[in-house]
């Protein structure tokens, strides 16, 4: 009797195991559906620091966005914008809305903001008081022929305050490339 049992289970066993991997290449049959890669980011001219697709124009020196609305910078920053329509024959005017918030300039004193557009360097300005401020420039049209331009900006001063390791320059709320 001992000599059926274990022909049998083995058989019962092969049998069960046949069955499994016969329903097996039918459950992965059909190709598992491959997710689409996600559309490019097209680039914006004017960016508001809350805006979702920030993140991917803002490449270096830009912290997190704070009360949904402006992020802190380090004294070098910098953005990668689209120029405007007509940018490439009539120039464009830079435009940031930025604050150097209150008793900011009491720890480091007057500072200074410069920047460039596509390598060409606009005249600085001085900030000596606190307050919002728009920084305006004009930018030649020689520095805006390309579908994306990198500005970069520097300040002379930063701050790092107590508790928070973060190097802090200016706010901004917004930056950008405007028609003239």
């Amino acid at each position: 009797m001992r000599r059926l049992i274990f022909p049998v289970i083995g058989m019962a066993l092969a049998l069960a195991a046949c069955k499994h991997e016969a329903a097996a290449p039918a459950a992965t049959s059909t190709p598992a559906a491959v997710p689409a890669p996600p559309p490019p980011v097209e680039l914006v001219s004017v960016l508001n620091m809350n805006d979702p697709q920030a993140p991917t124009q803002l490449t270096k020196g830009f912290w997190g966005l704070e009360n949904n609305a402006w992020r802190w910078t380090a004294s070098k920053f910098a953005v990668t914008l689209r120029p405007p329509a007509g940018a490439a024959q009539n120039g464009a005017r830079l435009e940031m809305k930025l604050t150097l918030p209150a008793g900011f300039l009491d720890t480091i004193g007057p500072m200074t903001l410069s920047a460039s557009v596509g390598g060409v360097a606009l005249d600085p300005e001085k900030y000596t008081k606190t307050g919002d401020y728009i920084f305006k420039r004009d930018v030649p049209a020689s520095a805006l022929s390309s579908d994306k331009v990198a500005i970069e900006f520097d300040t002379d001063k930063s701050r790092t305050p107590p508790g928070d390791r973060r190097e802090l320059a200016l706010i901004v709320a917004k930056v950008g490339l405007v028609a003239k």
